[in-house]
């Protein structure tokens, strides 16, 4: 009798440490089912989700089309001009000249959260660079956003004794940018007993500088909601 309690205390002991047991396992990072979703505050499911209805609504609204069947079209034209005139343009520059650049604004955070808003315009870059329809200049960027400094450092080469003068890049070879993408986050919460809500709404404007009128809007709302249980959470 003893030897089978001592059996049945060891197999309740080895599934109690079973159970306690931590597990860690990799995910699909885009699969928003899935994913652990936070109570009070934004999660990364979040993001994905906002920046791939923005991303898609964008490349497919007639508006954005529209800008760049009109950009090539003047495009067309000042190659031809240029080019009667007797100016060579390299398979560089003419990639450039075909393609809007794209400039990543501020994205204004209108919560009490503090939120990276990179994650939202990261995602945004890869979506947009990916579709080929425009260029992205990472030599200038808005408040919070990523610039890479690389493009004006490598203009500071030439008085580097040791830099290979026929490497050197041009003076005055920045592409200016076409297009400027930015934007808000706001936060509302709402409870009704046990019942929870928790909202984020993304605002995003596209602008044609050369003009200052937007291109393109868009404003989605991400919204979730939690149950309470009857003894707690």
């Amino acid at each position: 009798m003893k030897k089978i309690y001592t059996i049945a205390l060891a197999f309740a002991a080895s599934f109690i440490f079973a159970g306690c047991a931590t597990q860690s396992d990799y995910v699909d990072a885009s699969n928003t089912q899935i994913a652990v979703k936070n109570k009070h505050r934004m999660s990364s499911s979040d993001w994905v989700v906002a920046s791939e209805q923005m991303g898609a609504d964008m490349l497919s609204s007639f508006e954005f089309t529209e800008f760049l069947t009109a950009y090539k079209m003047d495009a067309d034209e000042m190659i031809k001009t240029q080019t009667a005139a007797g100016k060579k343009f390299s398979a560089r520059e003419k990639l450039g000249i075909y393609k809007p650049n794209l400039y990543l604004s501020e994205i204004q955070n209108n919560t009490a959260e503090h939120i990276d808003t990179k994650l939202i315009t990261n995602r945004l870059r890869e979506v947009l660079f990916k579709s080929g329809k425009v260029r992205i200049t990472t030599a200038y960027a808005g408040a919070g956003q990523v610039r890479d400094d690389a493009s004006h450092q490598a203009r500071n080469l030439k008085y580097d004794p040791a830099a290979d003068r026929s490497s050197h890049v041009k003076q005055r070879g920045i592409k200016g940018y076409d297009l400027s993408l930015g934007g808000a986050i706001i936060k509302q919460t709402a409870r009704d007993g046990r019942a929870n809500e928790l909202s984020y709404t993304f605002s995003l404007t596209l602008t044609d500088n050369s003009t200052g009128q937007g291109v393109w809007t868009k404003v989605i709302e991400i919204k979730r909601q939690h149950l309470q249980g009857g003894f707690g959470w």
